[in-house]
């Protein structure tokens, strides 16, 4: 695989694009203004405890108060139990007005009762693990992981953990005894897929480095007051060089100066050469265009899209899940019926696991391909999905077909959805994407002339509406509107505003 990595800073927004044999399969976009606390180490302060859902809610500087769940605050914890946190996507509780929701039951924590380790007013230090999505405060934890190039050190967790990915059964049992030696001084180690390509003493630099700043994190907390950052995560533009092998990482493409240092000072740490990877743009075309980036981000925020076949998608994306639904469109295949819906759902299939990745699409999302009878091309659509998705560095679980021929999806989320950063909802339809027609406003405006009339006894009445509106009462429905001046004996007069909406009218009488 030729991964590249183009960075577009443009006064305020920072864009980073992922481009796998030159095509584009992750696109992150971020806002100064707003920034991405997603791995941030903050001092927080709870606020709430709430012992009936066994979580806290946790002031930590953001816009709105965290949540950390009850394992989260145990001191002694095992790793299954923090990677069991970690993924856990449907406990969500979200805190409105003083009010407190939860999206699912949540049944409460046997084993830990939050009462023992939290109380209103104590100062923790916590980590986001999660970002604030929708209306739902960041998800954290007090098990803090420092991740580093090679390894990901955690101070609060004694365990040795060697990538699954290292097939090497040597080199794991050289990479065990190496965490033997970092539990002994009490902290926990997970050897990443990277350790495999490095020596000893490199790994062992990053260790050092790792457990300088995470006593650096503890003297500053123990010395601060109230809620503060103390610890900014990893610049997402390092964070995707960090999880990219050498051998992989063709070429990072910055066009600012200071990312252009980061990079290379990212580099010189680990002692490797800059000059071969790390380029600076400075040609007259915005980089994204250069690199035919620019058409694909415009595209995202479409809802159909189109197959080679001649098929389609409807993606329909909601705060709880999105939906996907499959049609042949123009495709009319060669065969059979069947063979035709199997080509259109196994393209289908490969689209959307790319989608999904592209558009960071999470959450449940439940994808109504178009219906097959034949079991064995039912799994071989699920086999083709699946296959697709173990491209997606995202944890992604497919489920069977239901009764209903859909297939339901989870993949973990950490922060917004593309089409949610680069995007708001509509002033006009107020995100409702539609709004009532001329026709029915018009039948509004008569149902209140004739309540109007009766009311106050009004004789002579104006009414004020937008052009459209207007045009559909005089020349539409101009025979409706003669009778019913003809049933009430009063006259109609009419405006024109095209400040108003669509659907808003006014009608005054004398």
């Amino acid at each position: 695989m030729n991964r590249q990595i183009i960075v577009n800073n443009t006064y305020g927004e920072k864009r980073i694009a992922i481009l796998e044999d030159r095509k584009l399969v992750e696109l992150h976009v971020m806002h100064s203004e707003e920034g991405s606390c997603l791995s941030n180490i903050y001092s927080g302060i709870i606020r709430r405890v709430l012992p009936g859902m066994q979580s806290a809610f946790v002031e930590f500087g953001g816009t709105r108060t965290g949540f950390i769940h009850a394992n989260d605050l145990k001191l002694n914890i095992t790793y299954e139990e923090f990677q069991k946190n970690l993924e856990s996507d449907d406990d969500e509780i979200e805190e409105q007005d003083g009010e407190t929701t939860a999206e699912t039951p949540v049944e409460p924590h046997k084993r830990t009762d939050i009462t023992e380790y939290a109380k209103e007013g104590n100062r923790i230090l916590v980590q986001v693990v999660k970002e604030p999505i929708g209306q739902k405060g960041a998800k954290l934890t007090t098990h803090i992981s420092l991740a580093g190039r090679y390894c990901v050190l955690l101070p609060t967790i004694t365990h040795i953990g060697v990538s699954r990915r290292i097939n090497d059964r040597e080199k794991r049992d050289e990479l065990k005894e190496f965490g033997q030696k970092v539990l002994k001084k009490g902290y926990g180690i997970i050897l990443r897929t990277l350790a495999a390509e490095t020596d000893l003493k490199t790994i062992e630099k990053e260790v050092v480095f790792l457990i300088k700043k995470w006593l650096s994190i503890q003297n500053t907390f123990q010395k601060g007051k109230g809620t503060a950052l103390i610890e900014p995560a990893l610049d997402p533009m390092l964070d995707f060089v960090q999880n990219t092998g050498m051998d992989e990482l063709s070429e990072i493409v910055v066009d600012n100066k200071n990312d252009e240092k980061a990079v290379r000072d990212y580099f010189a740490f680990y002692g490797e050469n800059p000059d071969d990877k790390v380029k600076f743009y400075d040609l007259p075309y915005p980089i994204f265009d250069y690199y035919s980036i620019e058409p694909e981000v415009t595209k995202l925020v479409k809802k159909k899209i189109w197959l080679k076949s001649g098929g389609f998608l409807i993606v329909e994306q909601t705060e709880a899940l999105t939906v996907i639904d499959v049609n042949t469109g123009k495709f009319v295949g060669k065969g059979d019926l069947e063979s035709t819906v199997v080509k259109t759902n196994c393209e289908a299939a490969e689209e959307i696991a790319y989608h999904l990745r592209l558009r960071n699409l999470a959450g449940i999302i439940v994808v109504d391909f178009i219906d097959m009878r034949n079991q064995a091309n039912k799994k071989k659509v699920i086999a083709k999905l699946e296959k697709e998705l173990e491209k997606d560095p995202a944890k992604c679980t497919v489920f069977y077909f239901t009764r209903l021929g859909l297939i339901q999806i989870t993949r973990k989320r950490t922060t917004e959805s593309n089409i949610s950063s680069l995007t708001e909802p509509c002033p006009y339809c107020s995100g409702n994407g539609i709004i009532r027609s001329r026709e029915t406003v018009t039948f509004q405006i008569f149902r209140e002339i004739k309540k109007h009339v009766k009311l106050y006894g009004s004789r002579v009445v104006t009414v004020k509406a937008h052009p459209e509106t207007i045009f559909a009462l005089e020349q539409k429905y101009s025979d409706e509107l003669d009778k019913l001046k003809k049933e009430l004996k009063i006259s109609v007069n009419t405006e024109s505003d095209n400040s108003l909406h669509r659907e808003s009218f006014s009608v005054d009488g004398k």
